[in-house]
């Protein structure tokens, strides 16, 4: 019997086998109310663009919609400022933005600075746990009313587990809560990435930098756990390039009777580099960005010898 429908199976022709399948596709997505299977991917996904041009070059058009990115760094690389510019782009778009604020480090001064229209701008800075944060940023995507959503920061997240036990009993700082966080985002990238999708919103994560002493020289990691880099379909990793890279102006100075000149640092070389991408070929890439104290991200140009590697 087997055999026979074997050879039933082998006569049908490819536009059979097609039809065929069309019938199947037709109700299985009629079966779930949208369409789960489809031929092809005929959406295209969309970006929202840096202010940065080189860093737009790069990521081919800025960070990618109905996606994860991560942008981690060390303290001070600009990692914040560079997401203040996503949300005034967004902005431009006439997007919807979201900045869930679990450092309480969110700065209203400084956020309109690089062109954010904070009156229109949803902040979340009350949250008390790692939990309550995934669960509104589910519900937000699901509503499809929130186009952008900015996480500063994915390490500052502190899980119910890590807070009390189950009796709800407060824990003390020496209970052991190894690997808790990374869990929980494994659970939230799994329960989130279709509502994600589905309402082609943007959310930006912004991770710190752990360094890990092992070895000759010290690495910089981004940590959070696996699930963090595996969810990710661009990821970003900035730091502060060389000193003598940095952005100056020319002043005069008297050293005693006479006039010397100097050169002011007046910001930073700011070095991003594509650790991953799944939206295009992009891979490996890095760029220098002029970074001006008081000012921002700026266009203007640096002179940078790319090819000395300084950490």
């Amino acid at each position: 019997m087997v055999k026979k429908l074997d050879q039933e199976v082998k006569k049908l022709s490819k536009a059979d086998k097609l039809a065929l399948l069309k019938g199947e596709v037709a109700l299985i997505n009629k079966k779930y109310e949208k369409k789960v299977l489809t031929f092809g991917h005929d959406r295209e996904t969309g970006r929202i663009p840096f202010k940065s041009e080189e860093l737009n070059l790069i990521t081919g058009g800025g960070v990618p919609s109905g996606r994860f990115t991560v942008i981690w760094g060390a303290k001070g690389s600009g990692k914040t400022t560079n997401c203040y510019d996503l949300v005034a782009r967004a902005q431009e778009q006439d997007k919807v933005c979201a900045w869930v604020d679990i450092e309480r480090s969110f700065d209203k001064t400084w956020a309109t600075l690089q062109g954010v229209n904070v009156d229109e701008l949803l902040v979340a800075p009350a949250f008390e746990n790692a939990e309550d944060v995934m669960d509104t940023i589910i519900r937000l995507t699901k509503s499809k009313a929130i186009d952008l959503i900015i996480v500063d920061s994915v390490q500052g997240l502190s899980p119910v587990g890590e807070q009390e036990t189950k009796k709800g009993v407060e824990k003390s700082l020496t209970d052991d809560t190894m690997a808790l966080l990374a869990r929980k985002l494994s659970q939230f990238f799994r329960m989130s990435s279709s509502s994600v999708s589905d309402s082609n919103c943007t959310v930006v994560l912004i991770g710190q930098t752990r360094t890990d002493l092992g070895g000759f020289i010290a690495l910089d990691r981004l940590s959070g756990g696996n699930a963090l880099e595996h969810w990710s379909s661009l990821t970003i990793h900035i730091r502060r390039g060389a000193k003598k890279n940095a952005p100056f102006v020319k002043e005069v100075i008297e050293v005693g009777e006479k006039k010397k000149k100097i050169k002011k640092i007046v910001g930073f070389d700011m070095v991003a580099t594509i650790n991953k991408s799944k939206v295009g070929p992009d891979e490996g890439k890095q760029c220098h960005i002029c970074f001006k104290f008081g000012q921002g991200i700026t266009n203007d140009a640096l002179s940078v010898d790319t090819e000395e590697d300084d950490n």
